[in-house]
């Protein structure tokens, strides 16, 4: 794997690297984005922040992205449906200059917002079709080695963020939320237990993606939707899936 960039800043050490085509950006040694100009989906947990936009009877026309990185999720909702606005929230200012310079992340309908998560939704009155909570940062301990470290949330999983992001939702609106600890995605079940709850799931990795659809279809209504956005796709952009999903409730 070849390094495209390293740098540190305020004790923290930033790298893109590339494994032929593909792009991965590294803080503090935690995974934060992967990424082909080439290829739809990556293989990776991030294509189960995108895959439930398929479940929908429409597509997404106000997205945001809580956590951008390197904007993998952006791009393939960008692919999937183009929608009407894209708003990007993140916390790293370094992220978004590097999506920026590596990542090809420029698009007219994107807006990329350097603020805390947190405190953006309390100002903002917007409402969205589909949230993404994705609100990840490096380990504060850089650690040795050229192993991979794991993020960490930059927010709390509390009551109080549920509530803030459920005002932010348009009626039929769908929050989808990564977990990399299972006690975390408990949690966030039972805080969405009023919704139609399905889990995502990619081979190879821990993490819980939650997508919380409305709960005035069925779980296997939103399944065979997500079925049916798949086989329209060219079979060469499907190839690198390895997602498995069931119905929490």
């Amino acid at each position: 794997m070849a390094l495209l960039h390293r740098t540190r800043k305020n004790g923290v050490l930033y790298e893109v690297r590339t494994a032929g085509a593909s792009r991965r950006l590294y803080t503090n040694r935690a995974f934060h984005t992967q990424y082909h100009p080439k290829h739809l989906f990556t293989g990776a947990i991030w294509d189960c922040l995108s895959l439930p936009s398929l479940c929908l009877s429409e597509p997404p026309k106000r997205v945001l992205v809580l956590g951008v990185a390197g904007g993998t999720v952006i791009h393939q909702l960008q692919q999937l449906h183009a929608p009407k606005s894209v708003i990007g929230i993140e916390l790293d200012a370094m992220h978004i200059s590097l999506a920026k310079k590596y990542f090809s992340l420029n698009y007219d309908n994107l807006q990329i917002i350097h603020a805390d998560a947190k405190a953006w939704l309390a100002r903002s009155r917007a409402t969205f079709d589909f949230i993404v909570d994705d609100v990840f940062l490096h380990a504060e301990d850089e650690g040795q080695g050229d192993g991979e470290g794991d993020p960490a949330r930059s927010v709390e999983l509390d009551i109080q963020w549920f509530d803030l992001l459920k005002k932010h939702l348009s009626p039929n609106g769908v929050l989808i939320q990564n977990h990399i600890d299972e006690t975390q995605a408990q949690f966030a079940r039972k805080q969405l237990a009023n919704t139609r709850l399905i889990q995502f799931e990619t081979q190879g990795f821990e993490n819980k993606v939650l997508a919380a659809f409305p709960h005035n279809k069925s779980a296997a209504h939103y399944m065979t939707q997500l079925e049916e956005g798949l086989a329209v796709l060219k079979a060469s952009e499907r190839s690198r899936l390895r997602h498995i999903i069931r119905a929490v409730n």
